[in-house]
C-alpha cells in the first residue's frame, strides 16, 4: 500500500511538511509535540481540539502496522478540501502548492515519481469559475509528476471529461457512498425484528432470527456503492479505476477484496476485468457534510440556518469545534460544514489489501484550514 499525505487547504502545513515537522520522528515525538504546542496552540491545544492526540496516535499506528520508517517513502501529496466549495483553492494557491510540492521532492527525493492530487468538493455556480481556472492551470502544467483530481461533483466530472482531459480522475468519498453512522460502531449490531416476525415464536427461534438479521447487517455495512454493478458501469463509462473510502474499524470486509469492474470494456480500451483501487482516508472518517455551516454560523447565525451563495469569510480559520462524548471511545470533530470521527486501529486491514501497491493510505496529519 502506498502512503500519501493529505495537506487540506492550509499552505502553512505544506511548509511544516517541507521542514519535516508535520510528521513524527519516532523517539523525538515529545520534542515535536512541544514545537506544535508552542507554534500552533489554537489548533492543537488539548482543551480545544483532539487533533493533537489523534495525529500522533495515528502516526504511531501506521508505524506499528507497516514499519517504523514508513514515512521515508511518501508516494504523493493530496491538496484541498472535499467538503466545502468556499475552500476551493485559487489559481495562485495552486501555483504555491505546486511550488511547495517541488520543494518537497527536492528536499526529500522520492523512491519513485510522486503524484500530486487536487481534492475538490461538490461545487455550485458561484465557485465554479475559481475551480475552472485552477483546473485549467493544472491541465496545462508542464511537470513530470502525474496530476490527479479527486472528484466529488458531477459538474467537476463533466469538466474533466470534456475540457481538461490531461488530468486523471479519482472518485472521492462524497460521490462514492458508504454507510458510516457512528451509532453502528458505537453500539455494535443489534437486531429488532418486527412483531409480526416474532409473535408465537419460541425464544430459540427469536434468537436465531436476530442472528440471521445481524449477519445481513454486517454484510450491508461492509459494502459500498463500488460493489454495485450499476455503479461499476458508471465508473467504466468515465474510465475511473480509483475510489475513496473512509477507514472504518470493524468493517474489515470492505478491505478484503477490491471490487472488480463489470464486463463493460473501459472507454479507453482498458481491461474489462480491471480492478477498482482504493484510496483509504485515515484517521478522520467523514460522518456527514451539507451546505449549511455551523462553524460559519458562530459569526453569522444565518449561515447555519439556510444555504446561501454569499462567499464565506472562512470563519473556520478562527474556530475549531470538538465534541466530547463520554459514552464513546473515539473523538468527534467539526470542521467547516462537516463532521469527522477518529478511526485509529489499523488491525482491521487485511494483509492482501496492504500488500497491494495500487491501494493508497491517505493520511491526514491534521484537518487544517
Amino acid at each position: 500500500m502506498n502512503l500519501h499525505i493529505h495537506i487540506w487547504t492550509n499552505l502553512e502545513y505544506f511548509d511544516l511538511l517541507n521542514q519535516w515537522k508535520l510528521l513524527s520522528q519516532w523517539k523525538k515525538d515529545r520534542e515535536l509535540a512541544w514545537f506544535f504546542m508552542q507554534n500552533f496552540p489554537w489548533e492543537l491545544a488539548e482543551t480545544i481540539s483532539p487533533q493533537y492526540e489523534v495525529n500522533f496516535m495515528g502516526i504511531r499506528e501506521i508505524k506499528k502496522r507497516f514499519w517504523p520508517d514508513r514515512f521515508n517513502k511518501i508516494d504523493g501529496i493530496y491538496y484541498g478540501s472535499d467538503n466545502c466549495e468556499y475552500l476551493v483553492p485559487t489559481k495562485s494557491e495552486i501555483e504555491k502548492a505546486i511550488e511547495k510540492f517541488r520543494e518537497f521532492n527536492k528536499k526529500f527525493p522520492p523512491h519513485k515519481v510522486r503524484t500530486f492530487t487536487l481534492v475538490t468538493p461538490y461545487i455550485w455556480n458561484k465557485m465554479l469559475e475559481r475551480l475552472d481556472e485552477s483546473l485549467d492551470f493544472l491541465n496545462n502544467l508542464k511537470i513530470k509528476n502525474p496530476i490527479e483530481v479527486v472528484v466529488n461533483d458531477l459538474w467537476t466530472l463533466r469538466l474533466l471529461t470534456t475540457k481538461y482531459t490531461n488530468l486523471k480522475i479519482n472518485f472521492g468519498r462524497l460521490i462514492h457512498k458508504l454507510l458510516k453512522t457512528p451509532l453502528i460502531d458505537t453500539y455494535w449490531y443489534e437486531a429488532h425484528p418486527s412483531w409480526e416476525l416474532i409473535k408465537n415464536k419460541s425464544e430459540q427461534e427469536k434468537l436465531a432470527l436476530r442472528e440471521e438479521i445481524v449477519k445481513w447487517q454486517l454484510k450491508f455495512y461492509s459494502s459500498s456503492e463500488a460493489n454495485l454493478d450499476i455503479y461499476k458501469s458508471f465508473l467504466n463509462k468515465y474510465w475511473v479505476d480509483r475510489v475513496a473510502l473512509d477507514y472504518m474499524e470493524k468493517r474489515e470486509d470492505l478491505y478484503k477484496n477490491p471490487p472488480v469492474l463489470s464486463d463493460i470494456p473501459l472507454v479507453k480500451g482498458g481491461d474489462k476485468d480491471a480492478t477498482i483501487w482504493i484510496d483509504l482516508y485515515y484517521p478522520w472518517a467523514l460522518i456527514f457534510t451539507w451546505r449549511l455551516c455551523d462553524t460559519s454560523g458562530v459569526e453569522n447565525p444565518a449561515r447555519a440556518m439556510y444555504a446561501t451563495d454569499d462567499i464565506c469569510p472562512r470563519t473556520c480559520d478562527r474556530f475549531d469545534i470538538a465534541y466530547k462524548v463520554k459514552t464513546v471511545w473515539y473523538n468527534m470533530l467539526q470542521r467547516w460544514n462537516a463532521w469527522y470521527r477518529s478511526e485509529l486501529n489499523l488491525d482491521f486491514l487485511w494483509d492482501d489489501f496492504c500488500e497491494n501497491d495500487n491501494n493508497r493510505l491517505v493520511f491526514s496529519p491534521f484537518i487544517a484550514v
